[in-house]
């Protein structure tokens, strides 16, 4: 039985993809800061930080992505797809966001090859992460529920016996 979620879930969501943006910009800034200065808007103070603008645009991003899980990922619309179905559908509908994203805040120069290439070699990077932690964190939550699963058993044939 899946779990309802709440409004805190939701924005609790929003924070952790709002983090994992914000630690990989940082990653990438100390990396390529001072290159990218004049070139992108995401790193327009350099290796020195992030800015205020570049946040907020990251949390509206954030926001957009975690409504878009939870369309590909809850039964709330889509009910008959396979899980492969709506990962796919999911990444390309985030790559979309970002595009526009890019566009919209003219991130970088959009008819520089370049740097097409390291945003997506960014994003994979980035995606592998994300799926990596997901893959962890599934593998740990259902080691916890055998567990729990184990000992309800042991419980039961316990008083079975008595």
């Amino acid at each position: 039985m899946e779990e309802r979620k709440t409004v805190f879930d939701l924005i609790g969501q929003i924070f952790i993809v709002f983090g994992f943006q914000v630690i990989c910009m940082m990653i990438f800034g100390v990396i390529f800061g001072e290159d990218a200065k004049g070139y992108s808007s995401m790193f327009a103070l350099g290796d020195e930080g992030i800015a205020i603008s570049t946040l907020m645009q990251y949390l509206l991003m954030a926001g957009i992505i975690t409504i878009i899980r939870q369309i590909f990922f809850t039964d709330m619309l889509i009910k008959t797809w396979s899980v492969p179905i709506r990962t796919i559908c999911m990444f390309v509908s985030v790559i979309v966001t970002i595009v526009v994203f890019i566009v919209a805040f003219q991130w970088f120069p959009v008819d520089k090859v370049m740097a097409w290439v390291m945003f997506l070699c960014c994003f994979v990077v980035c995606a592998l992460g994300a799926i990596g932690i997901s893959l962890l964190k599934e593998k740990t939550d259902n080691r916890k529920m055998q567990e729990a699963l184990e000992r309800m058993q042991n419980g039961k044939n316990e008083t079975d016996s008595n």
